[in-house]
């Protein structure tokens, strides 16, 4: 009797054990063993790079001397001058500012494009004894600029809100000018038969500069403060030329700019600010001379997408 018991309980035994061999796995797997998956995946990481794309208008005065074909032309421009002068048979102004900023390192590009079309009329006489001179008649001018920015920047000092980059590069100058008249001479005579006038006119272009380009390296420094989150104050300038490209030239700029608006990814900021650029430069000679020697000033306003 004894054996047959013996033998009963070692069997419910092993139904137990085999039972259990089966059930520990199914229990970790619902109770979250090794295999267990995260609920959330990992987020990728994020670039270092963050970006600044300015898009802006600049209101300026625009004066200094022109030479084209070796005439000297003097050039004095308000802001609404220009603007009435915006030739709108093509893409009339493009202004713009971007930069890309790693850490200490950036890198930006500027571009001002315009093009401009105008006219003006002239009159002007002279008398001498027996013979009068009168001209009349109407000037136009085409001229087309554009002003290509590349360069990078270094941070060599921080504190306080405030940071100062060393900045290097180059400015890239593209510059077409016609000029043409339509000139109408009037000569009066004054003889034994009263006075007699006796008139031409024609038109005809006296002045084409065609393609001029040339490139302006150029060295400087700029100051950042952040004033409170949202609202920076940038001051920059720099000098380039050297005669690699012109005899000299300059260019300072300070510039607000505030949040108006943002999401989780952009940031919109106005921008206001004031803008100077100079530039000396020369070629050629005598008939073939080409000059631009030209401060252009004013203040700009427009709008910063960071992100």
């Amino acid at each position: 009797m004894m054996t047959y018991w013996k033998s009963k309980a070692v069997g419910i035994l092993s139904v137990i054990t085999i039972a259990a061999s089966f059930a520990v796995p199914a229990l970790s797997a619902d109770l979250g063993g090794q295999d267990e998956k995260p609920l959330v995946e990992p987020v990728g990481a994020m670039s270092p790079w963050s970006f600044t794309f300015t898009t802006y208008g600049w209101l300026s005065w625009v004066s200094g001397d022109l030479a084209v074909k070796g005439r000297p032309l003097s050039v004095q421009a308000s802001p609404a001058d220009l603007i009435n002068a915006l030739d709108w048979s093509e893409l009339p102004i493009w202004m713009s500012y971007a930069e890309a900023r790693n850490g200490r390192l950036s890198l930006f590009n500027d571009i001002v494009y315009s093009k401009l079309a105008g006219s003006a009329d002239f009159a002007a006489s002279r008398q001498g004894r027996n013979v009068g001179l009168a001209l009349a008649g109407n000037v136009e001018t085409d001229y087309q600029q554009a002003t290509v920015e590349l360069g990078a920047g270094y941070e060599v000092w921080s504190g306080g809100g405030s940071s100062l980059d060393l900045i290097a590069g180059g400015r890239y100058w593209h510059q077409e000018a016609n000029v043409s008249a339509n000139v109408t001479a009037t000569v009066s005579v004054t003889g034994p038969l009263g006075i007699i006038d006796l008139q031409r006119s024609g038109s005809r272009v006296f002045a084409r500069s065609g393609s001029v380009d040339w490139v302006d390296p150029f060295v400087g420094a700029r100051v950042r403060h952040q004033l409170a989150s949202g609202h920076e104050v940038t001051v920059r300038g720099d000098i380039g030329g050297f005669g690699a490209g012109s005899d000299f030239s300059w260019h300072v700029l300070a510039a607000y700019n505030f949040e108006i608006c943002s999401t989780d990814r952009y940031v919109l900021d106005g921008y206001v600010g004031y803008k100077a650029l100079s530039v000396d430069y020369s070629q050629g000679s005598g008939n073939t001379r080409y000059e631009y020697d030209v401060l252009q000033q004013g203040p700009v306003v427009g709008a910063t997408l960071r992100f």
